[in-house]
């Protein structure tokens, strides 16, 4: 996932938690959340454990999309493991689940387009910004009529806009207007991905479980912008539909 997409930041202050650390930390919490989804419903205190997952993953796909250097690998990648885990989930359960792949195609996609936009904008093409703009738009729109009309996933809208709004003030030479240098740093990216993070347990109720989803945040502001333990990239997504697979076995076992 672009949650589990290394990413290459540098910094001097090796303090605090790696970014493999940190999705390490959401895998485990994930699968807590998973064992209470499926195997353990009536024990609320997995899943309340479990919403600190989903934030970490996403802010980090935030993060693999500012570095990767071939984005329509990394989109191809991200619908091929939405298209496995559906499989998974269709074959245990004769349904399909609007995964949380699903949640992060659709953040990819409008990622790529706010940088297509900041791009034309830093190179002042205003042609293409007047293409990419409406593009855009369009894409929100398209967006949130499937999720309210074809099929809910996981997190819904807000879900894949926190993502967006976590990349929003990245900046690259050439790749963004200068003013975004100002803006690009930890603690502005963490402004606003706590902003949209908070708007999303908010659609759901500050007294739904979702709520406990911002605890997120003290971690993430933890983040020292170090890789941390390399090699591990294709084994966070080894992982997801792994750890899927061995749960759904076992809850077929059981009951």
């Amino acid at each position: 996932m672009g949650m589990l997409q290394n990413s290459v930041v540098p910094a001097a202050n090796r303090r605090g938690l790696s970014a493999s650390t940190l999705k390490i930390i959401a895998c485990v919490l994930m699968v807590i959340d998973h064992v209470g989804a499926y195997m353990l419903p009536h024990l609320d205190i997995l899943r309340i454990i479990g919403r600190v997952s989903f934030p970490i993953f996403a802010y980090f796909m935030a993060e693999g999309c500012r570095y990767t250097r071939r984005k329509g690998k990394r989109l191809l990648l991200i619908v091929g493991m939405a298209v496995l885990c559906e499989g998974v989930y269709y074959l245990y359960s004769g349904a399909l689940d609007g995964g949380i792949f699903i949640t992060f195609t659709f953040s990819i996609i409008l990622i790529y387009q706010v940088q297509a936009a900041k791009a034309a904008m830093a190179k002042g093409k205003w042609g293409d910004l007047a293409l990419w703009v409406p593009t855009l738009a369009a894409s929100l729109v398209g967006i949130y009529g499937f999720i309210e009309h074809v099929l809910y996933i996981n997190y819904g809208f807000w879900g894949v806009l926190i993502p967006v709004l976590t990349a929003l003030p990245d900046y690259k030479e050439g790749e963004a207007p200068a003013f975004f240098a100002h803006l690009s740093n930890r603690p502005v990216k963490l402004a606003f991905f706590s902003a949209g993070l908070l708007i999303l347990c908010a659609s759901r109720g500050l007294t739904n479980m979702q709520t406990y989803s911002l605890l997120a945040i003290p971690l993430l502001a933890l983040y020292n912008g170090q890789v941390g333990v390399k090699g591990m990239k294709y084994g966070f997504y080894v992982f997801y539909p792994l750890h899927l697979i061995v749960i759904f076995l076992l809850d077929k076992l059981i009951h």
